[in-house]
């Protein structure tokens, strides 16, 4: 339904509507704009940030699009009387179009390259606002190349959502050290067939931290890393 609607609505006259009435976020059919369509999917990522509240550091999301997880975590945040931030790592513009070739070009996606240009960060600054969590979400927009080395962490929770193999790979190693004690990665598309670099990129980081890595493996729907 949701894919409906953007394919129906233009994306600024729907964002013009939402930041109107933003009660409409919270509808099941809007779920504030976030990428995960099942219920279960948003259950398993708010039951596996119930495990790091006790962590050190702040949660990182790379890969945002238009902030509807983000927002989600922030108000279980919230309602857990936690004052951690969220920052919202994106291009905000869609994919770097010379990565996205490069994986086209070995098979590895069949993304197309105006996949996921209908966020900005005008939006999603404007969004956080409407919905009272400008001071929990930060988005910060930029390549992750650009962006993530300026981030110190420490991080309790990263929540890797960048599609790509090598964007994947070079969040993870970048965030890994930044790591609080008992916080964890959770990997999206895993198997999901259009992203085929995702697996290749997960798998590639597992092996090469092992021995660093307290427990690892897939859950229903994402790939949970967890620091000692």
């Amino acid at each position: 339904m949701k894919a409906q609607i953007k394919h129906l609505i233009p994306p600024t006259v729907l964002n013009t509507i939402l930041l109107k009435f933003p009660f409409l976020y919270g509808t099941k059919m809007v779920n504030f704009e976030s990428n995960f369509q099942k219920a279960g999917d948003i259950q398993e990522l708010l039951a596996q940030l119930a495990t790091t509240l006790d962590c050190e550091g702040d949660s990182i999301e790379c890969g945002s699009s238009r902030c509807g997880t983000s927002a989600i975590m922030a108000r279980y945040l919230r309602d857990q009387h936690k004052a951690r931030k969220i920052l919202s790592c994106d291009s905000y513009e869609g994919f770097d179009l010379a990565e996205l070739q490069r994986e086209q070009a070995v098979g590895l996606t069949t993304a197309r390259g105006d996949a996921f240009t209908s966020p900005s960060y005008a939006y999603v600054k404007q969004k956080m606002m409407a919905l009272g969590l400008q001071d929990i979400v930060i988005p910060i927009k930029g390549y992750f190349q650009d962006t993530l080395p300026t981030i110190a962490g420490p991080f309790c929770c990263a929540l890797i959502d960048c599609d790509l193999q090598e964007s994947l790979l070079y969040a993870a190693e970048t965030l890994w050290p930044r790591l609080s004690s008992g916080g964890l990665i959770l990997f999206d598309d895993y198997l999901t067939p259009t992203f085929k670099g995702a697996k290749c990129g997960v798998d590639a980081f597992v092996e090469k931290h092992r021995s660093e890595i307290a427990s690892h493996g897939l859950l229903t729907h994402f790939y949970v890393v967890r620091k000692p």
